[in-house]
């Protein structure tokens, strides 16, 4: 490897030492070797900090970066991008892993240099408390090139669809692109990466997208985001909807009808967390909620002309419409008490 690494990888990696090794081996062991590894450690209390001044020690292609507080991941990736020497930046974080051909697929896909993006699916792997696998859920898109403006943007909705757009550890990232428009990750419990790709993405002239589905992306049961109570949590939502919105009308797209089935998709969610006693709701504060979310301009944007497929979100439209917002909120209450009975059987039926 030459002092400038095609590809630059930023780990950033906080109380990890169960997965690290396995994660950092999955990168260092590529087909593809023209690689540059940035562990950032974020004030990390077990062993990970060892185990990544080990790898920095035996491993030339990689850095290792110590903080002295503890940032979060978001800005720890902003720590990264301050050292990387690639000519694409991808992201993996600690306790994932990725297949060892994928590099060498991206690598492939970015025509020499050319493509400003590339894009790739996951595997989503659901493990039990004991740490053994439940489920698997595979979401991969078409293969294709585009450099075209407008069919960029359909194929960014797409992927938003796909569930694809907003992750930042299944893409190629263009640095200079990064560089001159000082993108960085806000500092955010959620959407961080979203709002990172989206504000790339609008500056992006070329997206290529493999067929590869080689992240591996461990949604752990007793360490995700969705067992722990997020106050802002629609709020966000809400946002990510109505920049995507935002985009889409300043490129002249029609996209009513598919924000509309992932913005009711976060008003069920929102209603489900409601339900959850760190809330502090009562019962009229949850009908007012309900009430207040229908007034708000982004439903009025993306709900109203929206062709809903699920049935159950079919159901919360319906009742949304004529103002039922008991029954919506019925609605929150199963969906509350699937996810705290039987969670991992929530997680596959969010899959559908």
């Amino acid at each position: 490897m030459g002092n400038t690494p095609f590809i630059s990888v930023i780990m950033p990696v906080y109380n990890s030492e169960e997965y690290l090794d396995t994660s950092i081996q999955s990168v260092l062991n590529q087909s593809f070797r023209d690689l540059e590894l940035i562990l950032v450690n974020d004030c990390s209390q077990d062993k990970s900090k060892t185990i990544c001044q080990k790898y920095a020690e035996d491993d030339e292609r990689v850095k290792f970066i110590d903080l002295q507080e503890n940032i979060g991941a978001g800005k720890a990736r902003n720590k990264g991008l301050e050292f990387v020497k690639g000519k694409y930046v991808t992201f993996v974080d600690a306790d994932d892993r990725i297949d060892l051909e994928l590099y060498q697929h991206a690598a492939t896909a970015t025509e020499n240099g050319k493509i400003d993006m590339v894009v790739w699916g996951m595997t989503e792997l659901y493990l039990d408390k004991a740490g053994n696998l439940d489920s698997k859920n595979i979401v991969k898109t078409e293969e294709g090139t585009w450099d075209v403006k407008e069919e960029i943007n359909e194929k960014i909705l797409e992927l938003e669809t796909q569930t694809l757009f907003g992750y930042q550890c299944n893409k190629l990232y263009k640095y200079s692109i990064i560089d001159e428009y000082k993108i960085r990750f806000e500092k955010s419990i959620l959407y961080e990466d979203y709002f990172f790709t989206l504000e790339f993405a609008k500056r992006i002239q070329s997206l290529a997208c493999i067929m590869s589905v080689g992240y591996f992306y461990y949604k752990r049961f007793n360490e995700s985001i969705t067992t722990r109570y997020v106050p802002e949590y629609f709020e966000l939502s809400r946002r990510r909807v109505k920049e995507m919105y935002d985009f889409c009308c300043d490129q002249k797209m029609q996209a009513g009808n598919v924000l509309g089935n992932i913005y009711l998709r976060y008003i069920l969610s929102g209603a489900m967390r409601n339900e959850d006693k760190r809330s502090g709701l009562t019962k009229a504060d949850k009908i007012c909620w309900f009430k207040k979310v229908k007034r708000d301009e982004v439903y009025g944007h993306v709900i109203n002309d929206a062709q809903i497929s699920s049935p159950a979100l079919k159901m919360l439209k319906f009742f949304m419409e004529h103002n039922a917002f008991g029954i919506c909120r019925f609605m929150g209450m199963g969906t509350f008490w699937v996810k705290d009975k039987g969670p991992l059987l929530f997680a596959r039926l969010k899959k559908n």
